[in-house]
């Protein structure tokens, strides 16, 4: 009963019970309920997404197409041109990362991602990530489309950094 639950097994008609490949996003889905989660959990996996964000850069460079790069900007024609201290309404941060996540190609990531988007708006309204911050300066979204569109990973990656770098300090420990 448990394997069938996590979606591992199933029985078919004539056949008998199967092993069948278990759809591992579909077995953490089940266990991703961000308020049973611990506060260690969800620092963990918000730190998760960062090292995520941070290591796709090689991918969305090179993936990256002149219409990926117009609906990124069309996102983004409201923003400010510095980021500040502002913490971004999580739906359009989810407009946003989604759409790099999705530039990468990577199925699994995209699926991921979309798992742990309802973790991180938990993090946003408990407070969780709400610390007071020390520097005031980081790369907007318009500076990652910019450092996107000089199509150097690196650059991204430094780019991509330096845009979370307020959330890096809000989770810091002192």
């Amino acid at each position: 009963n448990r394997l069938r639950t996590i979606d591992i097994i199933e029985s078919k008609k004539h056949r008998g019970t199967v092993i069948k490949s278990p759809d591992l996003f579909m077995v953490l889905h089940k266990s991703m309920i961000p308020n049973i989660l611990d506060d260690k959990t969800l620092k963990d996996l918000f730190e998760l997404r960062l090292i995520i964000d941070v290591g796709m850069a090689d991918f969305v460079v090179n993936k990256a197409t002149p219409d990926d790069i117009k609906k990124l900007q069309k996102l983004i024609v409201k923003e400010p041109d510095k980021s500040d201290d502002i913490l971004f309404d999580v739906e359009h941060e989810i407009k946003f990362h989604s759409k790099l996540y999705e530039i990468t190609g990577n199925s699994s990531l995209i699926r991921f991602q979309a798992l742990l988007f309802p973790l991180f708006n938990y993090a946003y309204k408990s407070g969780l990530i709400s610390k007071p911050i020390k520097r005031k300066r980081y790369v907007s979204h318009k500076g990652l489309i910019e450092a996107l569109k000089g199509g150097d990973a690196e650059r991204f990656r430094e780019s991509m950094r330096a845009h979370l770098e307020n959330h890096f300090q809000r989770i810091q420990e002192k």
